[in-house]
């Protein structure tokens, strides 16, 4: 038992949880290129190799020189390329197989005269989610990029990359089909104007409950390897696919407003939430059963305070350790930044990405 908030993983679930997405791809007859980004361990990586992945996805430099480190030859940074960072291209693709993300014209020229090494890119794509990339209608802007690739002396066009963001709004399984159904669509239009460049696809509620992909080519999801609370309400899972929990000790309970503080605030869960009905949660508790009357209301940079039903609260006690599932558990892998599994052993993570 810890005095302090400290990250579990399940690693029985994590495993269950890529086994069903790497055999989901194949039967999808697409090519599997998960994100790294929600668990950033070494060990963890490792067990995607147990179901034959060999290619992964990365959210930073930083990030891709980690898995480098373990073997990782094939690894695309899913961020926009960074012309400050061309020496660090240039290490990293002399060593492995790189690729990244491009939206302009302009970067693609400027980042060119500094490489030495050949790189993928692959072209953003925005599928209406209004983040980053091109939009998916602009077929000029598009084939524009695409010729200005081919143009080039270090860069080759890698396909299209595409995350649905807007799939995070969902709150049915439903939802999530028709959002995947809209992009797919639109992608199947790109397809048709460029049918020689593969199309890359990511995001873990649609690739949670699609089983076809119409015309993509190769998935990229990440979340799923642990999912959270977010992706319970969202539909994408069900909270016996969550291969993560935090553990916070309960320090007071207030009588007043029944209310249960723990040590456990944001830099241990982060800032990130949903709504839940009338109420907004930064994690949920782990009871049996759960209930939505009893949540993690309220943060500070330590602090938590736990709302409880009735019955949650005069089960709890000063003292007790109490589980909770994050909302967004790549954030709070990020922020905890060491799990521990099930048998008290310690397992790696990245440290300053």
């Amino acid at each position: 038992m810890h005095p302090f908030p400290t990250l579990f993983v399940d690693l029985d679930i994590v495993r269950a949880n890529i086994q069903k997405m790497a055999q989901k791809a194949e039967h999808a007859e697409v090519e599997f290129r998960p994100h790294f980004k929600t668990h950033q361990s070494k060990s963890i990586g490792r067990i995607f190799r147990e179901f034959g992945v060999d290619c992964i996805t990365v959210s930073s430099i930083k990030m891709a020189k980690y898995f480098l480190e373990d073997g990782w030859k094939d690894i695309t940074i899913a961020f926009p390329a960074n012309i400050l960072a061309a020496e660090y291209y240039n290490d990293i693709a002399s060593k492995c197989s790189l690729k990244t993300l491009v939206i302009s014209e302009e970067v693609i020229k400027k980042l060119d005269a500094q490489l030495e090494h050949k790189m993928g890119l692959y072209i953003e794509i925005d599928p209406n989610y209004g983040r980053s990339g091109i939009p998916i209608s602009n077929t000029q802007q598009i084939r524009s990029v695409v010729e200005c690739i081919a143009e080039s002396k270090h860069f080759y066009a890698a396909g299209f990359y595409c995350h649905a963001g807007h799939s995070y709004q969902a709150r049915s399984k439903m939802e999530i089909q028709a959002v995947a159904a809209e992009v797919l669509d639109a992608l199947d239009v790109l397809k048709k104007e460029f049918p020689d460049l593969p199309i890359c696809f990511g995001d873990t509620p649609c690739c949670s409950v699609m089983n076809t992909f119409g015309p993509v080519d190769q998935i990229s999801p990440g979340n799923f390897v642990f999912y959270d609370w977010m992706q319970v309400q969202i539909g994408a899972c069900s909270p016996d696919e969550i291969g993560v929990y935090m553990e916070c000790p309960i320090i007071e309970k207030f009588d007043d407003r029944r209310q249960v503080l723990i040590h456990g605030g944001a830099v241990h869960f982060s800032k990130e939430s949903i709504q839940i009905g009338h109420n907004q949660s930064f994690g949920q508790p782990i009871l049996s059963p759960i209930s939505q009357d009893t949540y993690l209301k309220n943060i500070s940079q330590e602090h938590g305070l736990i709302q409880c039903g009735a019955e949650d609260y005069q089960s709890l006690r000063i003292g007790d350790i109490i589980r909770i599932y994050p909302i967004h558990s790549c954030l709070t892998a990020d922020l905890m930044r060491k799990y521990y599994t099930k048998d008290g052993r310690i397992m790696d993570h990245m440290k300053g990405c």
